[in-house]
């Protein structure tokens, strides 16, 4: 117990040693490039230093996603303390400082919206990609209502692509590593300042870190396949118009190495040993027994149309989106080697959007943003579940509209202060049709939900290099049906937060140092939470949706990067949250959740590194060193459980890249970790069905070549 108390404690007793080392970074740089250069983000909506930005915003540069050797947005956690991702049978659950969403039937919406250079993304697993061909990306954290709106409750995360440009340019890589690994990055560039276009290109695949002994497959397997293209058109001086494509089909079985736990019996007990000997479970951790091939399907298009327009004094940012998500899983659900239970769906979303966005941009003390917003979505999901006989047999549709009108202002009283407030007003309307074929019934369901979410915000900077902000804002969530509910379909309720946030933000006057904090607190009324997956009646079983009544965020963040010399840099990052039900009584089993965590809210997350560059060989070589760890952390498939959870946890990450002379070339090393620690990425108990998990991959080595003209 006392060493995982000081793994918890580590990265507070770091933040503190940083205190004689911030000071020590006061004296001029040696050699100018050494200095960290500040990532210019677009978090508010208008271009501006991160450091600038008066919000918690984490934002990763493409170099610093390669220093890491990330390539999955997954592993995007590894390096933002408090953003959380779980998945297990492909279905992905987000969370940004404890809010998530495991509500998973169309027509629900998440808690954390995601972007892809402004074009919202309506699925929870879309975020579940390689990332490829990036800028950077940003993750804000906290309710983001004023300008993102109704599906920001806990923050968004904004994947901003590389933009053509002019010239000719290409770069790529390709890799080989653990469990056969593929890998294939390429990107082209040409154009002129009048027109320019961008190609690029991703593909992995690997043969997957769990096997499952039956069949004979790997599961847990890449099988990803990605294309973007992307045209400007310089208009004239001052407009310009983009056109983006994207296509990615993704094959892969990550998520689906699960098996039950054979040291848990389902209730009552020994259910499952009336059909199945304890020895057709889980062999190990790796290697499982499933009656029938497991398979999965991930496809999905986005195009998107962005025109900037500068008028002088403002511009205007015209985005149209358009997304579809088509979805396909069977599987044995079971998870044993008897055929006793399998599940087949598909899911379908189509969505289009349109945002403009009018702001200033002549220099001043008041700087303004508005827009206005209009969103629709229709889906259809189809599930048959088999469980010693037909169990659930179901088809749902669903429909909605959003329209939203928004604006934020800063006025700048002088050097030092500024007041920020802003708004947005919601309108949403909602419909579906549920059809159970078990029960020979078919529901229809509509509501509308409208909302009003304010932002006040002071800001403070005592000198050009500190600032400081205490800020109100609020976020929404609209309501929804259980439209795979066993009996007719039932309304949920809006959830909603109000949070309370002050933050510092501090550098260097040489730019060698950086120093971040903020600490907050979040009113959280309303969650919207399945509970369990079976609610058991004569028409089938399917997930039950319902609202708690409130719980209790409270914790801080720290950042920190520091030049330590011109050739070595240290970084920390890392979360504590307090996130616990207020009141809350399972409807299902009737267990008290009332001071029980929520979901992926680790109490502590961080992650420490040490990046290292020197001259080698006539070439350059770059290394970094990670060290990532969060305490005990529950899943949220079904909260009302007792044995949702892992406990604490610590990865070790390396790379080590060798460039050529000249830049052109390099190798690249990457290991992941490197201690082989055995962690979960799924565990839920469920009624009937025991306990089941998946785990996360085990150690893995990769070798890249890459090329850059």
């Amino acid at each position: 117990m006392k060493s995982r108390y000081l793994t918890a404690a580590t990265p507070i007793l770091l933040t503190l040693s940083l205190v004689p080392a911030l000071g020590h970074a006061q004296t001029a740089p040696e050699d100018a490039d050494a200095v960290m250069q500040p990532i210019l983000v677009t978090a508010l909506k208008r271009e501006q230093s991160v450091q600038d930005v008066a919000a918690s915003v984490t934002a990763l540069s493409a170099d610093m996603l390669a220093e890491s050797g990330v390539t999955n947005s997954f592993d995007l956690q590894q390096l933002v303390p408090g953003l959380a991702i779980s998945f297990g049978n492909r279905e992905t659950n987000v969370a940004i400082r404890g809010v998530s969403n495991n509500v998973r039937s169309i027509g629900s919406d998440p808690s954390n919206a995601v972007h892809l250079d402004g074009v919202y993304l309506p699925q929870s697993s879309m975020i579940l990609t390689d990332l490829f061909d990036i800028q950077r990306v940003e993750v804000l954290k906290g309710p983001q209502g004023t300008l993102y709106g109704r599906n920001a409750t806990g923050g968004a995360i904004n994947v901003i692509s590389r933009a053509p440009e002019a010239g000719l340019s290409a770069e790529g890589l390709l890799g080989v590593g653990s469990f056969n690994l593929r890998r294939a990055q390429l990107a082209v560039n040409a154009g002129s300042e009048a027109v320019a276009g961008r190609l690029a290109v991703s593909y992995a695949e690997d043969d997957g870190y769990t096997e499952n002994v039956l069949t004979g497959e790997g599961l847990d397997a890449q099988d990803f396949t990605a294309l973007r293209g992307q045209v400007r058109f310089q208009l004239s001086e001052n407009a310009d118009l983009t056109f983006l494509a994207q296509t990615a089909s993704d094959d892969g079985t990550v998520g689906y190495g699960i098996s039950t736990d054979p040291s848990f019996r389902a209730f009552p007990a020994n259910f499952y040993g009336a059909f199945v000997p304890a020895n057709l479970q889980r062999i190990d951790e790796r290697n499982i027994r499933l009656d029938s091939p497991v398979s999965s399907r991930r496809d999905s298009e986005i195009y998107a149309a962005t025109l900037n327009w500068d008028f002088g004094g403002f511009a205007l940012r015209a985005i149209t989106g358009y997304s579809n998500y088509d979805a396909a899983d069977a599987l044995d659900y079971d998870f044993t080697g008897d055929f006793n239970e399998t599940f087949v769906s598909t899911t379908e979303v189509e969505s289009i959007s349109q945002e403009f966005q009018l702001y200033s941009t002549t220099p001043g003390p008041l700087e303004w943003t508005l827009g206005a917003y209009l969103y629709q979505d229709e889906g259809a999901q189809f599930v048959d579940w088999f469980a010693f006989g037909p169990f659930a047999r179901a088809n749902t549709t669903s429909e909605g509209e959003a329209r939203a009108l928004f604006g934020q202002a800063t006025y700048h009283f002088n050097d030092q202060w500024a007041l920020m407030a802003g708004g947005r007003y919601n309108e949403e309307e909602k419909t579906g049709q549920t059809r159970n074929f078990i029960a020979a019934t078919t529901a229809d369901v509509t509501a509308s939900f409208d909302s009003f979410t304010p932002q006040v915000q002071i800001q403070y900077r005592p000198t050009d290099d500190i600032m400081t902000y205490f800020g109100v804002s609020q976020g929404f969530k609209s309501g929804g049906f259980n439209l795979l509910a066993a009996g007719p379909p039932t309304l949920y309720q809006p959830e909603e937060i109000v949070a309370y946030e002050a933050g510092l933000r501090t550098s260097s006057a040489d730019g060698r140092a950086t120093f971040n904090a903020s600490i907050f607190n979040y009113d959280y009324s309303d969650l919207q939470l399945r509970t369990l997956l079976f609610t058991g009646s004569g028409g089938g079983a399917f997930a039950s949706v319902n609202n708690a009544e409130g719980a209790s965020v409270t914790g801080f963040e720290l950042n920190t990067a520091v030049d330590l010399s011109d050739s070595l840099r240290f970084d920390l990052a890392t979360t504590y949250l307090d996130a616990t039900f207020d009141n809350y009584i399972s409807p299902s089993n009737k267990r008290d959740l009332s001071g029980t965590r929520l979901p992926l809210s680790p109490e502590w997350s961080g992650t420490m590194g040490l990046a290292y560059e020197t001259p080698l060989a006539g070439g350059d070589l770059r290394a970094r060193l990670e060290y990532v760890s969060r305490s005990r952390i529950i899943f949220p498939l079904t909260i009302d459980e007792t044995q949702n959870f892992d406990e604490a946890s610590s990865l070790v990450n390396a790379t080590a890249r060798w460039t050529a002379p000249g830049g052109n070339y390099y190798v690249e090393i990457v290991g992941r970790n490197l201690t082989d620690e055995l962690y979960r990425v799924q565990r839920a108990d469920i009624f009937f069905s025991g306990v089941y998990d998946s785990y996360g991959a085990p150690r893995t080595g990769e070798v890249r070549v890459g090329f850059n003209f």
